[in-house]
């Protein structure tokens, strides 16, 4: 019964899913949010629990609460949104779909990216989940999967996601705050932070992992 449950749980989400990616459009998803009335943010947040799931990108719908909620708001119901769907997608690669799971990553990541995160050791997993989520170009979801397939706790996996997840929510936030005017300084500044908010985390991560290749060296 209770993996009847499970197997229930997953299809009923992925159809819900794939529903909602495929007949609902971008601007479709910010005009239901944005006529919600009272429930917007609610939608927005349920929005954000679930379309990441079949890869909808996280981004665009983080410039849609920018647009629908403001700056402040925004971040504060994408935060929540975002940590739930966190939570969804590794219980879901954890504890029920685990071979899928593997098939996809070894598909989707390099050699080495992969091997870097699946054969890490668990005292780095921490650190590690924490630059994954400042880079904008590592793909959010497949972050939520890859460590459900790794042995850091839960606890330790929802920390270090809301913790990297802050810096990103508020850039692509701010951006979707500016974008109905573009051209403005305002604009061209929001851009600038998402552009270098890229360049910053991913020099940090040079960083780590140049040190860490140091510490093997000096351990052999």
């Amino acid at each position: 019964m209770e993996k009847f449950k499970k197997i229930f749980m997953i299809v009923l989400l992925v159809l819900l899913t794939v529903g909602l990616m495929v007949f609902v459009p971008y601007d479709s998803i910010r005009n239901l949010v944005q006529k919600s009335g009272p429930w917007g943010a609610v939608v927005y947040i349920l929005l954000f629990t679930i379309l990441p799931i079949g890869f909808f990108p996280v981004p665009a719908l983080a410039l849609i609460g920018g647009v629908s909620f403001g700056l402040v708001k925004g971040s504060i119901y994408t935060v929540v949104g975002a940590s739930m769907n966190c939570l969804l997608m590794f219980e879901l690669s954890r504890k029920i779909g685990h071979d899928y799971v593997v098939k996809m990553i070894n598909e989707k990541f390099s050699e080495k990216n992969r091997d870097r995160i699946l054969n890490a050791p668990d005292s780095k997993l921490f650190t590690l989940l924490f630059i994954c989520r400042l880079i904008p170009i590592i793909p959010y979801n497949l972050i939520n999967y890859g460590f459900g397939l790794t042995n850091i706790s839960l606890s330790k996996y929802m920390f270090a996601s809301v913790l990297g997840i802050i810096p990103g929510t508020l850039v692509y936030l701010n951006l979707g705050d500016k974008v109905l005017n573009v051209g403005s300084k305002e604009f061209y500044q929001a851009i600038i932070l998402v552009v270098g908010l890229t360049v910053v985390s991913l020099i940090f991560a040079k960083i780590i992992d140049k040190k860490d290749k140091e510490k093997q060296k000096d351990l052999k």
